[in-house]
């Protein structure tokens, strides 16, 4: 069994700025950015994967955007482990550790 992934609630204040500054790099609401850790051959990077409101990729078609995302949140949150993947809701302002649920038919569960 895994422990809950942390949990990080932004301030009012803070989720209106993060609203702005990704509206402002993507061009358009974001509904979630998914933030991870890469190793690349220049070194470690935060990369972000922004979803849209209509659940799809947001095209960041300059690969610097990518990082940029990452960073936003990185610098709004802290106090959060970023050696693990992130998740950030805009609409709830919550950035949350990404777990990824092993599937019942894997973990011996009955479906």
């Amino acid at each position: 069994m895994s422990a809950a992934a942390k949990e990080f609630q932004a301030s009012a204040a803070t989720r209106s700025a993060l609203d702005e500054r990704l509206y402002i790099l993507c061009g358009r609401l974001v509904k979630e950015v998914r933030i991870t850790r890469v190793r690349w051959p220049q070194g470690k990077r935060w990369v972000a994967l922004v979803i849209g409101l209509n659940g799809r990729e947001v095209p960041l078609h300059d690969g610097g955007l990518h990082h940029q995302a990452a960073i936003i949140l990185r610098d709004a949150f802290p106090h959060a482990d970023w050696s693990r993947a992130q998740d950030y809701d805009v609409a709830t302002g919550v950035l949350r550790e990404h777990v990824v649920a092993l599937p019942a038919c894997l973990s011996g569960d009955k479906p």
